[in-house]
């Protein structure tokens, strides 16, 4: 049997993903710490198929892992993340390795296919199944153990969830997602499958569970089998989903033990939400958080600015409006128009697309000609509405929602048992095991995750190793020169 290793890019500090709450924020104040400790996509591969895996390594493990050189290389890396995935390769090829293969939404651009010897789309256990030789039939998929934390730079622990997949894939056709095109038809995980994973999570100490399907409650029957599981161990969880998923369900879901939800809000202009057929609009979008902040649930929001019908006035207004509402964590990007997207398509046609430098297509730079606004003008829009949206205050909402509401509309004391519960038993375990890993979840949070063309010259990915892993100084990625060439 070949040896195969998968891994994600390389990156500045090794262990857990970037803070996703410091996504393209100041590194100031307070702030709150989220990370995943083992990448999902992958676990599910190790879990799943004869394979090793290398998660979320810096440069140095990236190497380590490389002797004695394996058979057969695979990169599973998203499109801002090309350069690193190509950087990798190259390496990768010079010291001996025959076989590359390539995965994730990176692999789904057709200009770099030609670098890889092999390319999957959407989910890899099948695709990688056929090329390892497993034999899949009557073969089970396994739900691997994978953990998240979430907490505050004004706490000492962290509290752990356990990350859940109840189905793949998306049945709605949003113009600017490549997911139902990437990941193809949408499938449920097996009940059994996941009461198996649930009870691990229980027997683990763990108090919460995130779902990360791309739209929790497409199998309607089946969602609310889940629930009945989770509500059967007694277990709080947060689900990425629909705000119109949610408003359908959200009485049954409550009465289940939700604690909040990741929605996908979009746009606050309801030509922008109709352009990209976003089955929402504004005044949905609003009565739900209205709803979830009068039930103090933990929200995460999606936040698109420079739809076409955008201007710098517009964004401004919207951007006023979405700042008074009552959510704890926004990723707000910049339109991107994605490879084999609809969106695409049409942006290319009406308007012309002038970047082509696959690393700034990462939520942060304005790639196509904007009727109405700049590049500049977009840079500048996304700083303010992050600086407007990150405050103090919405800290603190945060921690009274997780401490002394616990996400239920009057004070309780659920949530301080829970956080007390950190300090001993399982949970002790579990801060033991995951020690590193903790350790760089902080050392993110302090110094903030911004995007790599930002701080990299165009040609390379060196940084002074003076920088490397020093709390409030912006991380780089240290790849040498001379790997890359």
């Amino acid at each position: 049997m070949r040896d195969i290793l998968i891994t994600s890019p390389v990156q500045p500090i090794a262990g857990v993903s970037p803070d996703i709450y410091s996504w393209d924020k100041p590194a100031k104040g307070m702030r709150m710490i989220m990370s995943f400790l083992q990448h999902p996509a992958l676990s599910f591969l190790e879990a799943n198929l004869p394979v090793r895996v290398l998660h979320y390594p810096d440069w140095d493990d990236f190497c380590r892992s490389l002797e004695p050189v394996p058979d057969v290389l695979g990169i599973s890396f998203y499109i801002n993340e090309t350069e690193q995935a190509l950087a990798m390769a190259r390496y990768a090829r010079k010291v001996g390795v025959k076989e590359i293969w390539a995965g994730n939404f990176g692999a789904y651009t057709p200009e770099i296919l030609q670098e890889f010897d092999q390319v999957v789309h959407g989910w890899g256990e099948s695709k990688l199944a056929q090329l390892t030789g497993v034999e899949e039939e009557n073969k089970k998929l396994i739900h691997p153990e994978m953990y998240g934390v979430v907490g505050t730079n004004l706490f000492p622990r962290m509290l752990f969830s356990g990350t859940l997949f109840t189905s793949r894939s998306c049945p709605f056709t949003c113009n600017f997602c490549q997911t139902p095109d990437f990941y193809g038809r949408t499938t449920r995980v097996p009940l059994d499958e996941i009461e198996r994973i649930v009870w691990t999570y229980k027997k683990r100490g763990v108090s919460g569970i995130n779902i990360l399907d791309e739209n929790f409650g497409t199998f309607k029957s089946h969602s609310q089998d889940v629930v009945k599981i989770l509500h059967k161990y007694n277990l709080r969880w947060v689900a990425l989903t629909r705000v119109d998923t949610l408003r359908k369900n959200f009485e049954f879901w409550y009465e289940h033990g939700m604690f909040g939800a990741h929605l996908g809000i979009e746009s606050l202009n309801n030509r922008s939400l109709s352009g990209a057929s976003k089955r929402t609009d504004q005044d949905k979008n609003l009565e739900m958080l209205r709803i979830l902040g009068k039930h103090n649930m933990f929200v995460q929001i999606f936040y698109i600015l420079g739809f076409e019908e955008d201007t710098v006035e517009s964004i401004q207004e919207d951007i006023q409006l979405l700042a008074e509402q009552d959510f704890d964590v926004a990723q707000i990007q910049v339109l991107t128009p994605y490879p084999r997207t609809e969106q695409r398509s049409l942006i290319e046609n009406k308007f012309g697309i002038f970047e082509h430098d696959l690393r700034k297509y990462n939520s942060r730079n304005l790639v196509w000609n904007h009727p109405n606004i700049s590049p500049v003008q977009m840079k500048e829009l996304q700083a303010w509405a992050n600086n407007l949206i990150s405050s103090n205050k919405r800290v603190l909402r945060s921690i009274n929602k997780l401490g002394i509401y616990h996400a239920r509309p009057h004070l309780n004391m659920q949530g301080i048992a829970l956080l007390m519960k950190q300090f001993s038993g399982k949970h002790q375990q579990l801060h033991k095991e995951f020690k590193s890993k903790l350790q760089a979840a902080r050392q993110w949070a302090k110094s903030g995750w911004y995007a790599y063309d930002e701080h990299q010259a165009s040609h390379t990915l060196n940084a002074s190793p003076d920088t490397k892993n020093r709390p409030g100084v912006t991380p780089q990625i240290i790849i040498p020169i001379e790997e890359i060439r």
